[in-house]
């Protein structure tokens, strides 16, 4: 026993003594891991999120990666002891760093700040290209960037108001100021005359479907009082939180955008959002900003004094006009006509009376409206799971009393590594809006508040001694004045709310099938639920001069609507090298479909003004549709770079759509590009030029956005009287459009020779840019023999073209503590009409106005969309002026006077010819970036030269007939042979004589401006003013549409009533004014 003890234990001493010896390395290894931390900034003192950090062992060669979390601060928390390490830091659009010759002590943390300079490189950043990610040097085609940086700080609620003024070619516009509001973004001018005109957004990689704006219920004005609605739809990207957006990438030409086929003929617009880092533990940041929104600009209007001499004035040449024998003292019997009489109300003006009522009408319904917005987001991950999670609140109230918008939005993207192989990742993205909505838009017949409001005659108060709203006299429509509503009560006492919930989210795998090889499958939803509810009370009628008696029938209407919107892709991306030939192939195969619901409650006599619900009400009409569309596409594309000297693209899209015709289903939209980086040549030894590139590219697109249903039979129910004479009305269905088989894609070709330039070590870097544009196979509607039954059909027979140079610089001028950079673009397209229908006959349009017909003319070798009217001459000077040209019988002097276009010695219709054009000469944006040490001050200006616009708001309140207000250039008006005062102002008169109301050059005007967009001066603490909870803080200002310089009479020289309708665009008719807007806000980090 003894010695079996003593073997055991001797055994047992050497089994300790040899697995001692077998793991004491790994043991002394674990006790010799060393922390590294650090914080990156820039040479702002700017902590930079994101920042990739790598590690070298260069003794062993051993590698390790981190990277910064939204504080700007890497870790590695378990480094071997030992070393030299060399620490390296990138980050896109700044200058790689390395640190060197790190020896890591023992139970010796290591803390590493590191600063970062702005890149001289601009080929060196990567940009987000149609299925991927390229290196800027390898793009071959016309891509403009927009970083998370240039969004920041700016009081908008939809990412595209930012970006205006930033890239060359890119043209947005503001159309209304309502909060929420239009947006357009015009790439390279128009493309097509009858589909759609907006450029295909995608959205981490969904394509979204522009049905959405015909989705949120702008029908309720038509249905509810027989007149065309003047009302836009708010803007479906504002559910985009800026916040959330990391980058923006504008593919312009067809070899960059073809890659989207039939969608893409109007450019492509790519946002990807911000995702998680690999950066451990959870950082925190809040950005936040409130302040208040001012009109712009308000319309210079007659006081009521010089109102009321107007009025009279008016008044008297009418009746003389009339009655040469009469005179101004005649009495109101005997002068007879309302259009002759002078109202009671007017005499104590003209009496010159102080103290009398003299109301501002815009003042009445413009206010001063608060704006505040918070985003909280959360963002961290390890080398396995990743994810960026915010939430954010918008609530914005519009500067015309009775409109706001707000937002409640939530993201949650998350990316996880399942295996060294295996990628998945989601990304949910719920919102909420709420809508306060008000027609502040179109005539005042309309209900339109802001007519109303410029046309309401100032004698008249907007709220009655006891505080209620004030009826206006109702003798005044007795003597011939205009019957509007008060506005104020237009702007309170109509109910239109619009709710909007979103879901926009997406997941996908993605395998790496070999090295260099992968294979990625995508699902994702745009969900859409619209809700809306309007209702125009009974006391409205009581709030204007009374012509058929009051209170009103109460109406009303109830819509909803929602939309699914799915995508599946498949893609396979193989990237590999031979020698110095690199290649990356891609294959694709995707569908969507597309599925909208609408229905509509439309109902009058409800029982009292407290119940406003739809089902209370007597229904008078109802409508319910539903709609699909469907997309089935393949795809792929190869790039190859030679010695990154020499780079070719070529890419094929094929499409399938639901869309077009039986015999044309299908559409290819291949492409094909290259580039010379001549500043790689061995041979290219130019001190001065430090990168030199030169591209060019042609390709082809098309135009998916018509109507889903426009080449088939579609059917109309009708009412049809049968039988044996007794009148008996039985339903039925007629044919309501032939089908077209033959109907296929709007074709846009396009070649774009382009050329980047690097100077002084890139402290100078141009872009330059030509393309020209064909797009043919237009839709329209054609005259087809009467035998068919329809007078005409939707063909393919159109075509037009866009040519266009662009221009891009940006300079570093100052670095250092004190740095100052500029940013500068200018583009001009050319647009141009080819060919139209049978004969090349005009295309003429009322552009929907509803109210006047024949504004707009579309003609070969013009713009699209010329305005169409009358060339004015101004007015008849004398008796004289009247016989030596051609006129109207019954013009008189200080009537206006028309140009004899045709020369035909006369004055009518044949006269009127293009007048103006809603297109520019050219774009232009300019920014510059001052900082030092913790201060930075950034503006940025914005200009429009050349475009004109139809200001149909001058034929109301410039139409010198008195019977509403007038602007103020009326006192410029003719009065005599003597005094014809501007020449331009005809003279006052309540009867219009020589057709002076029809439309003319008169009513358009030069629509050129130079706005102050944006102005932001901003502090940033550095580290030791903040405590240790906090990371980072910034404080700033800003204001947004500071000021305007511009010619324009209107509100907005931006402004676009009907953005989209291409044979209408640039008209203003009582268009929401843009606010200018100042904030106080915070970025802080922790």
């Amino acid at each position: 026993m003894d010695l079996f003890y003593f073997n055991a234990r001797k055994w047992e001493r050497w089994t300790i003594l040899l697995v001692l010896a077998l793991f004491s390395p790994l043991l002394l290894l674990a006790q010799q891991r060393v922390s590294v931390t650090g914080t990156v900034r820039n040479d702002r003192n700017e902590t930079l999120p994101g920042v990739s950090v790598t590690a070298t062992n260069t003794s062993t060669g051993a590698v390790s990666s981190a990277q910064t979390n939204a504080a700007g601060v890497f870790q590695f928390t378990n480094l071997p002891a030992g070393g030299p390490y060399n620490f390296r830091f990138t980050f896109v659009g700044l200058e790689p760093l390395v640190l060197s010759g790190y020896t890591l002590k023992d139970n010796s943390p290591l803390h590493l700040p590191a600063t970062l300079k702005e890149t001289t490189s601009s080929l060196n950043q990567v940009v987000v290209v149609g299925y991927g990610v390229q290196k800027r040097r390898e793009v071959t085609g016309a891509v403009s960037s927009i970083r998370a940086a240039q969004l920041k700080d700016q009081p908008v609620s939809s990412f595209q108001q930012a970006i205006a003024g930033k890239v060359a070619g890119v043209q947005v516009i503001q159309n209304t100021g309502a909060p929420g509001g239009s947006i357009s973004v015009r790439i390279r001018g128009l493309n097509s005359i009858s589909a759609g005109i907006d450029p295909l957004y995608v959205v981490d990689g969904f394509p979204l479907s522009n049905d959405l704006k015909n989705l949120q219920g702008t029908t309720d004005v038509v249905n509810i009082t027989g007149q065309a609605s003047f009302q836009k739809s708010p803007d479906p990207l504002s559910t985009l939180n800026s916040d959330d957006i990391e980058s923006i990438e504008i593919l312009k030409d067809a070899s960059a955008a073809s890659i989207y086929g039939s969608r893409a003929s109007n450019g492509v617009v790519l946002i990807s959002t911000k995702k998680g880092k690999r950066e451990g533990p959870p950082s925190f940041s809040y950005n936040a900003y409130g302040g208040f929104q001012q009109v712009s600009k308000k319309i210079k209007m007659l006081d009521a004094y010089q109102w009321a001499k107007l009025s009279y004035d008016a008044k008297n040449n009418a009746y003389l006009d009339a009655k040469p024998t009469g005179s101004i003292n005649d009495d109101n019997a005997t002068r007879g006509n309302s259009n002759f009489q002078i109202a009671p109300e007017i005499l104590p003006y003209l009496k010159g009376e102080p103290g009398l009522v003299n109301t501002d009408w815009q003042d009445a319904v413009f206010r001063t409206a608060p704006v505040q917005n918070h985003t909280l987001s959360a963002s961290g991950g390890n080398d396995k799971f990743q994810y960026y999670i915010s939430g954010n609140y918008l609530d914005q109230k519009g500067i015309v009393i009775g409109s706001g918008y707000k937002r409640y939005g939530v993201r949650a993207n998350m990316t996880a590594n399942l295996t060294p192989r295996l990628k998945v990742g989601i990304s949910l993205n719920p919102t909420f809006d709420h809508y306060d909505l008000i027609n502040s838009e179109g005539p005042w017949t309309f209900d339109g508040i802001l007519s109303n409001a410029l046309k309401a005659a100032p004698i008249f108060p907007v709220y009655n001694p006891d505080g209620s709203l004030a009826t206006n006299k109702q003798n005044v429509w007795a003597y011939g004045y205009s019957g509007g509503e008060n506005p104020v009560a237009l702007a309170t006492q109509i109910e239109d709310k619009l709710d909007h919930i979103r879901n926009l989210g997406n997941i996908y795998g993605e395998y790496t099938i070999i090295k260099g090889l992968t294979f990625k499958t995508f699902f994702g939803t745009d969900i859409n639920y619209f809700n809306r509810n309007y209702y125009r009370p009974s006391t409205l009628g009581s709030y204007k001069p009374i012509q058929q008696g009051a209170p009103t029938i109460p109406k009303g209407s109830a819509q909803t609507a929602q939309s699914v919107n799915w995508l599946w892709e498949n893609t396979l991306n193989y990237h590999f090298e031979v020698s110095k030939h690199h290649f990356d192939v891609l294959a694709g195969y995707t569908s969507q479909k597309n599925t909208t619901k609408a229905n509509e409650t439309v109902g009058t006599g409800f029982p009292n003004d407290a119940v406003h619900t739809i089902n209370a009400a007597t229904i008078t009409s109802g409508t319910s549709n539903t709609s699909q569309w469907s997309l089935l596409s393949y795809l792929g594309r190869i790039n190859y770079n030679y010695n990154d000297k020499y780079f070719v693209s070529a890419s094929l899209r094929s499409d399938g759509s639901s869309r077009f015709g039986a015999n044309n289903k299908w559409g290819y939209f291949p492409s094909i590009s290259g580039g010379w980086l001549i500043s790689n040549e061995a041979f290219f030894k130019v001190p001065v030029i430090s990168e030199l590139k030169a591209r060019v590219s042609y390709g082809t697109s098309g135009n998916f956005q018509i109507a889903n249903y426009a080449s088939y039979d579609l059917l109309a129910s009708n009412n049809y009287i049968l039988g044996n004479g007794s009148g008996t009305v039985v339903n039925g269905a007629g044919l309501a459009q032939p089908a077209n088989p033959d109907l296929t894609w709007e074709k846009t070709v396009q070649f774009n020779a382009g050329l980047d330039l690097g100077l002084f070590s890139n402290r100078i870097y141009l872009n330059a840019d030509y393309y020209k544009t064909t797009t043919s196979d237009l839709l329209l509607n054609v005259p087809v023999p009467f035998s068919s039954g329809f007078a005409t059909a939707l063909r393919n027979v159109g075509k037009v073209q866009n040519s266009g140079v662009e221009f891009g610089v940006t300079t570093h001028n100052l670095t250092g503590a004190f740095s100052w950079n500029t940013s500068f673009n200018i583009s001009a397209n050319k647009n141009k009409v080819l060919q139209l229908g049978p004969g090349n006959a005009p295309i003429l349009s009322d552009g929907g106005n509803g109210t006047i017909s024949q504004l707009f003319i579309t003609a070969v070798g013009q713009p699209i969309g010329s305005y169409y009217g009358y060339v004015n001459g101004g007015v008849f000077k004398d008796q004289d002026e009247i016989n030596a040209y051609p006129h109207y019988a019954t013009a008189k002097p200080g009537d206006r006077r028309f140009v004899d276009v045709n020369g035909d010695k006369k004055i009518d219709a044949n006269d009127r010819t293009a007048i103006g054009s809603y297109f520019p000469d050219y774009i232009w944006g300019l920014t510059n970036e001052l900082r030092f040490r913790g201060f930075d001050l950034s503006v940025s200006l914005q200009g429009v030269q050349g475009n004109e616009i139809l200001n149909l708001q001058r034929r109301f309140i410039f139409n010198m007939e008195g019977n509403a207000n007038q602007m103020a250039d009326a006192a410029l008006s003719w009065k005599s042979p003597q005094d014809p005062g501007d020449g331009n102002v005809m003279r006052p008169n309540r009867v219009t004589n020589a057709n002076s109301a029809q439309i003319s050059s008169f009513h358009v005007e030069d629509g050129s401006f130079v706005r102050l967009r944006n102005l932001t001066v901003g502090y940033t603490f550095n580290s030791k003013q903040l405590g240790n909870h906090v990371r980072s803080l910034r404080l700033y200002l800003s204001g947004q549409n500071i000021y305007t310089w511009t010619r324009y009479t209107g509100y907005n020289p931006e402004v676009n009533a009907r953005p989209d309708n291409p044979l209408s665009q640039g008209e203003d008719y009582g268009t929401y004014p843009l606010p200018k807007t100042f904030i106080a806000g915070l970025n802080l980090s922790f």
